[in-house]
């Protein structure tokens, strides 16, 4: 079943097409662009949802990978709920340093190809608002500014 609006909020972890989110526009990160290039995803990707605006109809996300690198930091198993393959159970990293700004339309958009239904959607740190805050706050230290995706 399709993500719907009302499904984008925080703690939901979502597979996005980031080429769809590039051309829908609108999206902003802050992933560091330098000499050696873009570091900010590309492809099928996980994203972690850890703040929405609610009234200008945004969402800020993190990437998440199954491996670590420098930059990343655990999520903690006992926090994942939802669909367990390849979910609970299995190592997940947030990256610190890259965060999106997306309108809640085009999440909803670029995630037709999501594995989960409405019944078991993965969630992260449901009952822990301060978990997704500590994830967040990481953007108030990131070392670029924001952005066009």
């Amino acid at each position: 079943m399709s993500l719907t609006q009302e499904e984008v909020s925080p703690g939901l972890v979502v597979q996005l097409d980031t080429a769809m989110l590039r051309a829908l526009g609108g999206c902003q990160t802050n992933a560091v662009l330098g000499p050696d290039g873009d570091r900010s995803v590309v492809g099928t990707q996980d994203f972690l949802v850890v703040g929405l605006d609610a009234a200008a109809g945004r969402c800020t996300a993190v990437p998440l990978f199954a491996k670590t690198a420098v930059g990343n930091q655990p999520l903690e198993n006992g926090k994942k709920s939802g669909r367990d393959d390849e979910w609970i159970g299995t190592d997940t990293f947030f990256s610190c340093w890259q965060h999106w700004r997306m309108p809640v339309a085009s999440v909803v958009a670029a995630s037709a190809d999501d594995p989960t239904t409405s019944g078991n959607r993965r969630r992260y740190a449901a009952a822990d608002r301060s978990a997704l805050d500590d994830i967040k706050n990481w953007e108030g230290r990131n070392r670029a500014a924001y952005r066009d995706a």
